[in-house]
């Protein structure tokens, strides 16, 4: 197992310096926070110290802690997960080392907003089409979710984008700017239980050739149906242009960071070719929930969605098409028999997709010469059921298991002759056990086993140069975990350790002209501990100033355990893009009239960039800080004026490394400073009681 002083020394810690009541005291901001939070994963609404799995939690706090630029910071401080921002508008997402196969984008890991799967029957995660302002917080579940919520290893997250108080009435009106360009706008109008929240973000980015435009409207509502049923609504637009900047080596970087990817004899570069992606994307679902009796409740989430994009690329512009369908049913029973108290959760979750795929030869940006015409249908389907059973109030037993189908069929129509393909993955059972123990009132363990099944996104089994790759194999993995919170008025924390085994374990490879396509990549072993604490310092808002101080981080060792490539064998080597050390430690300062501070400090240790273990970036340290000043003028007008600044020292920083990269272009340089500044006014009215 793995062996670290400082979780060692963090455990100590929590152990000796709190001996308090599970709470903190009634008057503490953190007590109110706590009391309110529920942890939603497997569709068990539990708090925090009950759950049975291990989850990260982003409050709408938890992002004010930085700049309301992206989220990538503030996920970033939970131990285990790890978001990017390659170029401005270019976002890759990893839970657990689910980054070796997210060469952009988010893959391996299951996203859901307002309970809809936001997540393509495909596999894809359009995360970038979404503006910041759009979702309020995010539940990210760690470790395989497949036994109820369908395909991927990586993990689940769950989105929200409903008001805090649907009894507030209120107009709202944001505008930041800040280095390289940025300037964003956030207009929202929440009457009730109805808002509508319209993003527009724009920068000239860091590097050449990466400028970026955003337009996004969302729409969320929640409304009762009849005497009992509850109708939630959730529709988005968004219109996205980026510019790609490509890899540069180190020799390019060292001489310029800004550079983007360079031309070469036989090659052009990304400037040359006018690299970019054009998406607008539209999504329309719905949410009903019907208690049927004082047992039973029924839910059904359905969603549409409609995609158009292109992507002029070194080698190609590829042209999308894509709709998409699909909806997830769900069937509770609840019951208590005496001191047993049961959850029976069952449904299923079915997803189509339809993709027609053009490419053309790319000169200079425009689309030439055709290439391909193809078109791919993808469907999936998850059935599941959970039992859960709380016995004598403090000991929780979960016990699930889904059965899981995936589907591609494949069309050519050019060049011909006209050629017809499929791939199934069919027959997947895939389970999860979980126990969780109250000891004393403020102390748990958990422990679980659980199953995760991936087949390979759209985007792997049709690369971006064409073709069907219906050689790859699903990843399938399995995850054992135990944990050990805390819960306290003055300390409470977290430590997990597990170790998941992946086999078919899919990676990215690049040719030389810069087109990915991915192969199966033998086995992993995956360990590492996380932990997470905070220690609030002054709670009492009576005093002049409340402190909190916090840190979490993690500790892994990623290894392929089978893994040939032509003649060499890697088997032992350390997997990519995983760094071994990552911790982030924070102080947060709430003083009286409206003015708070939080200071960030976050390490990231070095990791290889390649399967070979011959290449390594550099560590990193970065430093962030906002203050702001929130004001009511009288009964209705209020008002938000914030600053954000950030530090980083590194030799080398680049955020989202292109990994086993062809010609050694490894580095998506990254701003090393940056400043930001915003204000916010809002107007409320009718503002009521619960």
């Amino acid at each position: 197992m793995l062996k670290i002083s400082i979780t060692g020394l963090m455990a100590a810690f929590i152990i000796l310096n709190d001996t308090g009541p599970a709470m903190a005291q009634s008057d503490s901001l953190q007590a109110r926070e706590l009391r309110e939070i529920t942890v939603h994963a497997f569709e068990s609404d539990k708090d925090p110290l009950s759950t049975t799995a291990t989850v990260g939690m982003l409050s709408p706090r938890s992002l004010s802690r930085f700049s309301n630029y992206t989220w990538a910071n503030a996920v970033n401080t939970i131990p285990g997960v790890r978001m990017d921002e390659r170029s401005p508008g270019s976002y890759r997402f990893s839970v657990r080392g689910s980054l070796i196969r997210s060469p952009f984008g988010v893959r391996n890991v299951k996203f859901y907003w307002n309970g809809i799967p936001f997540t393509d029957a495909s596999g894809n995660t359009p995360l970038n089409s979404v503006d910041y302002g759009a979702i309020q917080s995010m539940e990210i579940i760690k470790g395989p979710g497949s036994s109820i919520y369908g395909a991927g290893t990586g993990g689940v997250v769950l989105m929200q984008s409903r008001p805090d108080n649907e009894f507030q009435n209120r107009a709202e009106q944001s505008v930041s700017f800040g280095k390289y360009g940025f300037h964003s706008r956030n207009s929202t109008l929440q009457v009730g239980g109805m808002s509508i929240q319209y993003g527009h973000s724009e920068q000239d980015g860091y590097r050449n050739h990466s400028n970026m435009v955003r337009d996004a409207i969302r729409f969320t509502s929640t409304s009762n149906i009849g005497e009992k049923g509850t109708l939630s609504l959730l529709g988005m637009y968004s219109d996205l242009y980026y510019q790609t900047p490509g890899g540069i080596n180190l020799a390019q970087y060292q001489s310029n960071p800004r550079l983007a990817r360079q031309s070469t004899p036989t090659i052009p570069g990304s400037e040359a070719q006018k690299a970019a992606i054009y998406t607008r994307m539209a999504l329309l679902g719905g949410n009903y929930v019907l208690p049927l009796s004082d047992s039973w409740t029924q839910s059904t989430a359905l969603y549409l969605t409609f995609t158009d994009f292109a992507n002029p690329f070194i080698s190609n512009f590829e042209k999308r098409d894509e709709n998409g369908i699909g909806g997830r049913n769900i069937w509770q029973h609840k019951s208590e028999w005496g001191n047993v108290k049961t959850n029976w959760t069952s449904g299923f979750e079915w997803q189509y997709g339809k993709s027609a795929q053009r490419n053309y030869d790319n000169i200079g940006g425009v689309a030439d010469k055709q290439q391909t015409t193809e078109d791919i249908r993808t469907s999936n389907l998850s059935v599941f059921s959970q039992l859960e059973a709380v016995l004598l109030t403090d000991l929780t037993l979960s016990a699930g298991l889904s059965y899981n189908t995936s589907k591609y069929k494949y069309e050519r129509y050019f060049p011909l002759p006209y050629n017809e393909d499929q791939k199934t993955f069919d027959g997947i059972f895939i389970p999860r056990f979980a126990a969780n123990k109250i000891i004393a009132g403020n102390w748990s363990v958990t422990a679980s086993y659980s199953g995760g099944f991936s087949p390979p996104t759209l985007q792997e089994v049709r690369p971006s140069a064409g073709g069907f790759r219906k050689d790859l194999e699903a990843e399938k993995g399995n995850n054992t975990e135990i944990g050990i919170r805390k819960a306290g008025k003055v300390i409470s924390g977290e430590i997990s350790l597990y170790h998941f085994g992946l086999r078919d374990a899919i990676v990215r490879r690049l040719d030389e002209s810069g087109a990915e396509y991915f192969v199966n990549a033998g086995k992993t072993k995956q360990r590492a501990v996380e932990w997470t604490i905070g220690w609030d310092i002054l709670s009492n808002p009576q005093l002049s100033v409340m402190l909190k101080l916090w840190n979490s981080g993690t500790y892994t060792k990623y290894t392929y355990e089978e893994f040939q490539q032509a003649d060499a064998d890697l088997s032992g080597k350390l997997i990519p893009g995983i760094p071994r050390f990552s911790q982030s430690t924070g102080l947060d300062v709430l003083l009286k009239y409206g003015v708070s501070a939080f200071l960030t400090y976050q390490h990231g240790d070095s990791f290889y960039l390649n399967d070979a273990n011959t290449v390594k970036n550099t560590a990193y340290n970065q430093w962030a800080a906002r203050v702001s000043w929130k004001k009511s003028w009288g009964q209705h007008f209020y008002s938000e004026l914030s600053a954000s600044a950030e530090k980083v020292n590194a030799g080398i920083y680049s955020l989202g490394y292109d990994l086993n990269a062809f010609g050694n272009r490894y580095f998506n340089s990254a701003p090393k400073n940056n400043l930001w500044a915003g204000v916010k006014i809002g107007w409320e009215w009718q503002k009521n009681s619960r």
